[in-house]
């Protein structure tokens, strides 16, 4: 669960969503709250959102870890049902802390990454710039076949060590005309992933930790 605080009744609001809103109405005074400083929340703490996403793959790491450790455990009768118990409490701890931050992190990317889309029968070559298991922004050379707002696209997508590509269905939110260094016209899109299956998502979680060095940016469709 993520949440953030209202400044007039120092209430919590709590949502599933509240860093998609730029606004949210207090339960408990009404007042209408600008998001910020958002948490994710479970029942044993509570983290800044931010804070948890600069630490994501030791988060990640830790929690490889102690799955294996549990595993461990399942056959060993020297292992007390507290410590099993209290493994299992972890394990769920860090899976809801990573949960609430998943789809609410994106990706900046460093190096050059092309994919292939697919638009009206044409297919090209587009830049990803960056990427998140809700949506990404992908950058291509202006052309007339460019797919406009609320255009469906197809991607095909190989990440490095990975060779088997992933296919994935997203709809355009928006759309806007750049000029890069060398004066050539491009266009930059933000798209969001329709219908995407718990594989394909579960690898672009994995790339993107994998990947990550350093502060990201909350995805906002």
């Amino acid at each position: 669960m993520l949440q953030t605080n209202c400044p007039k009744c120092k209430g919590v609001i709590e949502s599933p969503y509240p860093n998609e809103l730029r606004s949210v109405k207090c339960g408990q005074c009404q007042e209408v709250v600008t998001v910020e400083n958002v948490s994710v929340a479970t029942k044993e703490l509570t983290i800044d959102r931010e804070d948890l996403h600069n630490r994501i793959f030791r988060y990640e790491s830790l929690l490889r870890e102690v799955e294996k450790e549990r595993a461990l455990m399942t056959n060993d009768r020297r292992v007390s049902k507290e410590t099993n118990q209290s493994f299992d409490q972890f394990s769920l701890t860090l899976q809801e802390l990573l949960e609430g931050a998943r789809s609410h992190y994106r990706l900046k990317l460093t190096r050059d990454l092309s994919l292939q889309m697919d638009f009206d029968n044409h297919k090209s070559q587009v830049k990803l710039i960056d990427i998140s298991t809700a949506g990404a922004s992908i950058e291509s050379e202006l052309s007339d076949s460019m797919p406009r707002p609320k255009a469906m696209i197809n991607l095909q997508i190989t990440f490095p060590g990975f060779n088997e590509p992933l296919s994935a269905l997203a709809k355009v939110v928006w759309a806007r005309k750049l000029t890069n260094e060398s004066a050539a016209e491009c266009c930059r899109l933000g798209i969001k992933f329709v219908n995407l299956d718990e594989k394909t998502r579960s690898r672009i979680w994995r790339f993107i930790t994998e990947s990550s060095s350093g502060p990201a940016s909350s995805f906002v469709s």
